[in-house]
């Protein structure tokens, strides 16, 4: 008579692991619309493939065979009236803020994005309605510096226009956003943030949970071939 190739204890093991590689591949499918919460994902996947014996890179390929981190922003709070326009931003348009891929050579507009602000429910704030998208914009422009030139990136500047400074916001990276008809380009009264992708690759940007519950940050992701 034949022996069992796997004993019982092995069989069972064996259709766990297929089973947790199976939960990851969807949990971590690229196509997702927040993907890689947070890095404690990570961590919590090596400890399971070190208990088991095989690799954290081969744990950590699903998430990591079709895009690179290449930049992340400041937290921002979504508490107080602020954070309700933040999420309100968030959540216009289907969500079209919190997944944007931008192929080479395109120029991606945050107002487009958002839409006609009628559409919108937005509460005042310091007598500014949708006070809080100036500072949602700047953590765009944030995530993409590390990879894109200052020509790829055109807003009117916060401190320049408004001379306020955004809080956890250089300077330099402050954004101006007034959206009147949620079409792109800063003229006619219009401000908006325009990103082009000036690089071979497609970038992706992604809203994800901070640090904290009540925050986001936006990460920027390089598509790798």
């Amino acid at each position: 008579m034949l022996r069992p190739f796997l004993s019982p204890y092995g069989a069972v093991v064996v259709l766990v692991i297929s089973a947790v590689i199976l939960y990851l591949d969807y949990r971590y499918a690229p196509h997702s619309v927040i993907f890689d919460r947070s890095s404690r994902h990570n961590d919590m996947l090596s400890f399971f493939w070190s208990t088991t014996g095989m690799t954290a890179a081969f744990a950590q390929s699903s998430s990591s065979a079709h895009f690179e981190l290449v930049g992340e922003s400041a937290p921002l709070s979504l508490t107080g009236d602020a954070g309700y326009n933040v999420l309100a931003a968030l959540n216009a348009r289907h969500g079209a803020l919190r997944s944007i891929t931008i192929l080479p050579e395109e120029t991606w507009s945050f107002n487009a994005s958002i839409g006609h602000p009628s559409h919108v429910d937005v509460r005042v704030v310091a007598g500014v309605p949708g006070g809080g998208w100036c500072d949602l914009a700047s953590r765009y422009v944030q995530a993409l510096r590390p990879v894109l030139p200052p020509e790829a990136f055109a807003f009117p500047n916060h401190v320049h226009t408004a001379g306020i400074s955004l809080l956890n916001v250089a300077n330099e990276d402050a954004v101006a956003i007034w959206n009147i008809d949620g079409q792109p380009g800063s003229f006619g009264g219009r401000q908006d943030l325009q990103i082009t992708n000036t690089t071979n690759t497609a970038l992706r940007l992604e809203v994800v949970e901070g640090p904290l519950p009540d925050q986001i940050v936006v990460r920027a992701l390089r598509v790798v071939r």
